[in-house]
């Protein structure tokens, strides 16, 4: 067993998306034939906010809110605001594609509590997103950038980096979202599922994306919470800083202080899980607070996985599940 502490939990609140990218939902999987999760199997808003008010009895102050695509799942700022106002979680954050981001949604989910939004952001070019996104819809990127900063302040982004299908728009990524207050993240093809035909040499490490930034912008250090994923660096002449997270080259098992519950209530300890703790089950049997608490104390207690460290010295054989089920 490891000793890690409990303050995050992702939350996956659909398992639709509207863009099938080529790393989480291809569309070769999920297309016309595939079964989405049942809708009386869907965790509801309430039985969300219960389980996170008990949980922050224990130490979670930090909740993310994922899909699938999560402003496809109706009143979403319902949600955030009994998280925020009933649960009383400190930070409560998204990620999202973006396509359905307006100025009156952005605005409605800043007024609900929301504290901030990760945009996915993998290319700049029409073209590629279509390639990579799987989707011949294109949004208006700089509304949506200049529309998070005005109500977020700091503009958050997420690529993940593939070679030979984006790694050649690093810099032009930098020098677009830099011009705003902003967090740039490049995050390592990750090995999620068994949907994304992962291969090592797909991956650019992160190592390689911080010389070619260092080459033209002057990187300084910050110094992070000890759970975070990602290594920062200050952006010199700039209100910018980019970060790396790299759980392919540089592990981080031993600091995760994280755990994720899916769409259809089954908490999991690991990104990279087989399966997961039916905690659904025990809240619709109407079991008291306490019963629920012991539950999730248990399995975490009980957390040994570290798939990131092991992943290249011992072969996994089972299969893991969807990174569109967990939420990334």
């Amino acid at each position: 067993m490891l000793s890690r502490k409990f303050e995050y939990l992702r939350i996956s609140v659909t398992d639709r998306c509207n863009y099938r990218c080529s790393y989480c939902m291809p569309s070769e999987v999920f297309n016309n034939n595939y079964s989405y999760i049942a809708q009386n199997k869907i965790l509801s808003y309430e039985e969300i906010i219960h389980l996170c008010s008990i949980l922050k009895t224990i130490g979670l102050r930090k909740l993310r809110i994922t899909g699938g695509e999560p402003l496809l799942r109706k009143n979403i700022d319902k949600l955030v605001y009994k998280l925020k106002t009933e649960s009383g979680i400190d930070n409560v954050s998204m990620t999202t594609n973006g396509s359905l981001l307006t100025d009156s949604k952005l605005k409605q989910l800043k007024s609900s509590g929301l504290d901030s939004i990760t945009l996915s952001l993998d290319t700049l070019d029409p073209k590629k997103t279509t390639k990579i996104n799987g989707t011949k819809k294109h949004f208006d990127l700089d509304m949506v950038l200049t529309g998070i900063e005005k109500y977020f302040t700091t503009v958050k982004t997420n690529t993940v980096v593939i070679k030979d299908i984006n790694d050649n728009e690093v810099l032009d990524i930098v020098n677009k979202i830099s011009t705003l207050r902003s967090e740039i993240r490049f995050i390592e093809y990750m090995d999620v599922g068994e949907s994304n035909d992962w291969n090592f040499s797909k991956i650019i490490p992160s190592q390689e994306l911080y010389e070619l930034i260092n080459s033209k912008y002057e990187l300084s250090a910050i110094k992070t919470d000890k759970s975070s994923t990602s290594k920062k660096w200050a952006l010199k002449n700039t209100s910018s800083s980019v970060g790396f997270i790299s759980s392919i080259t540089e592990p981080f098992c031993n600091d995760c202080n994280r755990a994720r519950l899916s769409v259809d209530g089954k908490m999991y300890t690991c990104l990279f899980a087989t399966e997961g703790h039916d905690i659904k089950k025990i809240i619709r049997k109407n079991q008291s607070d306490q019963a629920i608490l012991d539950y999730f104390y248990n399995l975490w207690s009980k957390r040994s996985d570290r798939y990131s460290e092991v992943r290249f010295m011992q072969k996994k054989d089972s299969p893991k599940v969807e990174m569109s089920y967990i939420g990334g």
